[in-house]
C-alpha cells in the first residue's frame, strides 16, 4: 500500500473503534450496525489484497524519478516566490503560487508540465522582486525537459499490473470509504443535535493522517456580542463546499483540514443575527477566529 492508503487504513480503524468505544451513546442511530458490520468486512478484504501484492523492484524508474524530480523543484522555488511576494504585500501573486507539492505531481503527464510552466513562467517574469536568479530559471527549465523527454508511462503499467492486489484495493478502498461517509452521516442525523462533540470529533477521527504531511485547519469562537460567552448552538457553514460545523464542547468549531487560500464562511446561531465571514486560511497552520454575534432585535407591537 502506498502513504495515501496506509492513513485511509488507519482512519478506517480509529472510525471503528471511535463508534465502539461510543456504543451504548449511538443505540438510536439506525442502520449504523449494517455500515459498521459493512465497514468491518472490507477492512478484513483490504488487509487480504494487501499480503498479496507482491515485491516488484520497481526502482527507479526513469519517468517517476524525473517526475518527481521536476515537481519538487518547482514547489521548491514556488514556495520561496511565494513568501517574498507575502513579505511584499504581493497577495495576488503570492496567492497564484500557493500550491500543494500533490498539484506538480498528481495528474496526467500533459497537465503536470502545463502546470509547472505555468509556475516557472510566473516566477521568472517576477524574478527580479522575488530575487530569483538566471540558474535557478535554468535549473527549472532543465527538470522540465528531462521530464517531457522521457516515456515511461507503459513501463510503469506494466510493472503494476504485475502486482497481484493492485487491482483489488482500489475498489475496497472506495467502498470502505462510502462506509465512513455513511457511518458519519447516519451519526449526525440521528445524534447530531444532543452529541455535536461525538460528531466532531468522529468528523476528526475520518480525516487523514499523510506522515509528513501539513494540514491546513480553521477554528472558529463564536460569542455573544453582548457577554462575550460561547454560543454553543453555533454553526459555521463552508460556502466553498455547503459543509456545516458544529460547536465541540472545547467551545471551538473545528475544521481539521481544509485548501488553503480565501474562503467565505456563514456564521449563525439561533436567536442571533447570522453574518458572512471571509478568512484567509494559510497553508500548514491552524487559523484561528472570533466571530460575534448580535441577538436578534425583539421588536414590541403596541395594540
Amino acid at each position: 500500500m502506498n502513504k495515501t492508503q496506509i492513513a485511509k487504513r488507519e482512519k478506517f480503524d480509529r472510525v471503528v473503534n471511535l463508534v465502539t468505544k461510543h456504543a451504548l451513546s449511538l443505540t438510536t442511530v439506525d442502520g449504523l450496525t449494517t455500515e459498521m458490520s459493512d465497514l468491518g468486512g472490507t477492512i478484513v478484504k483490504i488487509d487480504t489484497a494487501a499480503t498479496k501484492q507482491t515485491d516488484v523492484a520497481v526502482g527507479a524508474i526513469a519517468s517517476e524519478a524525473a517526475k518527481l524530480k521536476m515537481g519538487k523543484t518547482i514547489f521548491k522555488f514556488a514556495l520561496r516566490s511565494k513568501v517574498k511576494a507575502k513579505k511584499l504585500n504581493m497577495l495576488t501573486l503570492s496567492h497564484q503560487l500557493d500550491e500543494p507539492i500533490t498539484h506538480y505531481v498528481s495528474g496526467s503527464k500533459v497537465d503536470l508540465v502545463l502546470r509547472a510552466k505555468s509556475t516557472r513562467d510566473l516566477i521568472n517574469d517576477n524574478k527580479v522582486i522575488l530575487v530569483i536568479t538566471a540558474a535557478n530559471i535554468t535549473e527549472m527549465d532543465d527538470a522540465i525537459v528531462e521530464f517531457v523527454d522521457l516515456k515511461g508511462e507503459p513501463v510503469m503499467a506494466q510493472i503494476e499490473s504485475k502486482a497481484e492486489g493492485t487491482d483489488l484495493l482500489k475498489p475496497y478502498f472506495s467502498s470502505a470509504d462510502d462506509s465512513v461517509s455513511n457511518i458519519i452521516d447516519l451519526v449526525e442525523s440521528f445524534v447530531g443535535d444532543t452529541q455535536s462533540a461525538l460528531v466532531n470529533e468522529l468528523k476528526l477521527s475520518a480525516e487523514l493522517h499523510i506522515a509528513g504531511a501539513r494540514h491546513t485547519s480553521g477554528e472558529f469562537e463564536v460569542v455573544g456580542d453582548e457577554d462575550g460567552m460561547p454560543l454553543m448552538k453555533s454553526i459555521v457553514e463552508d460556502t466553498s463546499n455547503l459543509k456545516t460545523f458544529k460547536m465541540g464542547s472545547d467551545h471551538k468549531i473545528v475544521i481539521s483540514s481544509h485548501h488553503p487560500g480565501e474562503f467565505m464562511f456563514n456564521i449563525s446561531c439561533a436567536g442571533y443575527v447570522p453574518v458572512p465571514f471571509g478568512a484567509m486560511l494559510n497553508r500548514g497552520v491552524v487559523n484561528s477566529f472570533t466571530i460575534r454575534l448580535k441577538k436578534v432585535a425583539v421588536v414590541n407591537y403596541e395594540l
